[in-house]
C-alpha cells in the first residue's frame, strides 16, 4: 500500500459557489456562512482540514460574498472573488497555489467527517489521477426511453461527494477546455477528467457529507449535529435512514 501524501504537497481548494437561499444565513451571500452550534459552517470545514496538517486553504467565492468571507475567514486565508462557473472558480483557485495534488472541496459540505478525508488522502496510489468519496444511490431512478421508462440497476450508480482529491496534471488540461462534462451542462471536475481518460479511484462517503444549501438540508444539519428533533413523523411524512 502506498503512503499518504505528505501534508505540503496536497493545498485544499474551498468553492463557496452556492447561490444564497432564503431562510439560510439570514439571506447572506452565501449559504457556508450560516451559523450552527457557534461556528459557521465554513469554519467548521477549516477546523477538519486544519486538524490533519494542511496548508491554508485557497477559498473561491462570487465577487457579493468574498468580502464578508474576507472579513470571517481573516488574513491568513486567501479568498479569491470569481463570477464564472467551477471551472472558473478551479481555474484561479489552482493559478493560486503550486502543489501536486489539490484537495477541492464544497464548502456547502462543511460536515463532511474527518475520517472520509483521511480516507481520501490515504487513497493515493501511484496509479490514480484522481480519488473520491461516493455513497450508494438508494432514489428510484428511471431512464425515459421513447417507449416508456425503464428501471435502472442502482447498484452501478453512486453519488459523488467531497472532498475530491486529483493530481494538478490532470485537472488542469480540462480546465484549459470547453467541453462542460456533468450533470445538466454544469462543469464537474471528476466526470471531466474521467472523460478524459484519467483513473478515478473511490473510497466510502458519508449521510454527513450532504450539501447545506436550503433551508431543508439546514435543518438536516441542524439534526445532523443535536440541534434540532427531526418531527417529520408528526406531519405524516415517512422517516428515511
Amino acid at each position: 500500500m502506498s503512503p499518504a501524501p505528505v501534508p505540503g504537497s496536497v493545498r485544499p481548494l474551498v468553492l463557496a459557489l452556492a447561490p444564497p437561499a432564503p431562510g439560510i444565513a439570514h439571506d447572506a451571500e452565501t449559504p457556508s456562512l450560516e451559523l450552527l452550534g457557534g461556528s459557521r459552517l465554513i469554519e467548521r470545514l477549516l477546523g477538519t482540514l486544519r486538524a490533519l496538517d494542511l496548508p491554508a486553504p485557497v477559498v473561491v467565492a462570487r465577487s457579493a460574498a468574498a468580502d464578508r468571507l474576507r472579513t470571517v475567514l481573516g488574513p491568513h486565508v486567501q479568498v479569491l472573488a470569481v463570477d464564472g462557473d467551477r471551472r472558473e472558480a478551479l481555474r484561479a483557485a489552482a493559478g493560486a497555489c503550486a502543489e501536486p495534488l489539490l484537495l477541492v472541496h464544497d464548502a456547502e459540505r462543511a460536515l463532511t467527517p474527518r475520517a472520509v478525508v483521511e480516507e481520501v488522502l490515504g487513497a493515493v496510489r501511484a496509479e490514480l489521477d484522481a480519488v473520491v468519496p461516493v455513497v450508494a444511490m438508494t432514489d428510484s431512478v428511471k431512464e425515459v426511453r421513447p417507449d416508456g421508462l425503464r428501471n435502472v440497476d442502482r447498484s452501478t450508480l453512486a453519488g459523488l461527494q467531497s472532498p475530491r482529491l486529483l493530481r494538478r496534471e490532470v485537472l488542469e488540461p480540462v480546465l484549459a477546455g470547453t467541453a462542460a462534462p456533468g450533470t445538466g451542462g454544469g462543469f464537474d471536475e471528476i466526470l471531466a477528467v474521467l472523460d478524459a481518460g484519467a483513473r478515478v479511484g473511490t473510497v466510502h462517503g458519508s449521510h454527513g457529507g450532504f450539501a447545506v444549501v436550503d433551508r431543508l438540508t439546514l435543518w438536516q444539519a441542524q439534526i445532523s449535529l443535536g440541534l434540532a428533533r427531526d418531527t417529520s413523523h408528526r406531519r405524516g411524512l415517512a422517516r428515511r435512514s
